[in-house]
C-alpha cells in the first residue's frame, strides 16, 4: 500500500459516511463517490477496524478530535462522534 500521507485525505464527514454505510457499498464505490484513491479508502477502513467502542463517553480522551491532517487523526475524530476511540 502506498503512503496515505502523500494522497488526498478523506474528510471527517466522509469517514462517518463510510462508518454508516459499510457493507452497502464497496471500496471502489466509496472511492468513486468521494473522489479518493482506492488505497486511501482501504487505509481508512484499516484504521476504523482499530477503533474501540467506548463504554463510557467520558472515557474518550479530550484530544481525540484534535486533527493534524493525518488519516489516523481524521478517523479517530469521526469515531469519537459515534462513541469510539
Amino acid at each position: 500500500m502506498t503512503d496515505p500521507a502523500a494522497k488526498k485525505l478523506p474528510t471527517v464527514e466522509q469517514v462517518e459516511e463510510i462508518m454508516k454505510n459499510w457493507g452497502e457499498f464497496s471500496v471502489e464505490e466509496f472511492a468513486d463517490r468521494f473522489k479518493l484513491d482506492k488505497e486511501m479508502i482501504e487505509a481508512t477502513i484499516e484504521y476504523l477496524r482499530k477503533l474501540k467502542r467506548a463504554s463510557d463517553e467520558s472515557s474518550i480522551p479530550v484530544m481525540a478530535c484534535y486533527r493534524n491532517d493525518r488519516l489516523e487523526s481524521i478517523v479517530r475524530c469521526a469515531g469519537t462522534r459515534h462513541g469510539y476511540w
